[in-house]
């Protein structure tokens, strides 16, 4: 055991060590190189943000965007390319929306890289973001700050279930499996608390259960007292069921609290 301040406060050997000591866990987690981030990606020609946020660089995040339009694997994806600033902007947001996330719960949940898109589309239909376990990778549509930490934490979600094997899940079903349309009407931004009938969180979570899950989890993490407000001013016990349901499957899965406050 060391004895407490070994070195004074002013000596500089002492400043080195905790400069040192500051700088560790980025040494622990070096960004890797374009090249190896595109074959990790499958996004040819990725370009990797400078690291911004030191806690998700220590916990071995990447960030990345496309200087031209890019079909990952020559597949239905299409990222359409962004600027390196507006790439920065959109990565600052999802760090924002990250910053809610409790270190433990990302190291369990293991997502090595974001890929920022300039548009993002699907066999030529927009949609919000690709959650892609097998690679450790989330992509998301980069060109809309004002909904993307809601989209941040939806699409992790996604990929949580996707990891954990747990987006057709029965339980859910057996307890809430009506009322929904199981089909997109197109794409939705950002639907606000409330505007879903009862049971559901927003409209777009009517349209099938791990979309009801996603947005449920956004918001609960985002804004919970919207989301308490929303349930005890309607009495909508479905929906207060339907957050414990993804407190307790969350708790287990990377251990992240998402409950109601009190």
């Amino acid at each position: 055991m060391l004895p407490a301040n070994p070195l004074p406060p002013n000596n500089p050997v002492r400043a080195a060590a905790l400069l040192w000591l500051a700088l560790l866990p980025l040494t622990l987690h070096a960004q890797p190189s374009e090249r190896q981030a595109a074959r990790d990606t499958e996004f040819d020609g990725l370009q990797l943000l400078p690291s911004q946020d030191r806690r998700l660089a220590a916990l071995g995040l990447s960030f990345g965007h496309v200087a031209t339009d890019t079909r990952p694997s020559e597949g239905v994806y299409l990222c359409g390319a962004l600027s390196a600033r507006d790439a920065a902007d959109a990565a600052s947001t999802v760090a924002s929306a990250l910053s809610n996330v409790p270190d433990a719960a990302l190291r369990r949940l293991g997502m090595r890289y974001v890929v920022l898109c300039g548009g993002l589309t699907e066999s030529g239909k927009s949609v919000g973001g690709i959650p892609v376990a097998p690679l450790s990778l989330l992509v998301l549509d980069g060109s809309d700050t004002g909904s993307l930490q809601h989209r941040t934490l939806h699409e992790m979600y996604h990929l949580l279930e996707f990891r954990f094997g747990g987006i057709s899940d029965a339980d859910w079903t057996s307890q809430f499996g009506g009322g929904y349309s199981h089909r997109y009407p197109g794409l939705l931004r950002k639907a606000s608390p409330g505007s879903g009938k009862p049971g559901f969180i927003t409209s777009y979570g009517e349209t099938y259960p791990h979309e009801d899950r996603a947005e449920l989890f956004a918001y609960l993490v985002l804004a919970p007292r919207d989301v308490a407000s929303l349930i005890y001013s309607k009495g909508d016990t479905v929906l207060k069921r339907k957050a414990d349901f993804l407190s307790d499957k969350c708790q287990r899965a990377i251990g992240l609290a998402v409950a109601l406050p009190p």
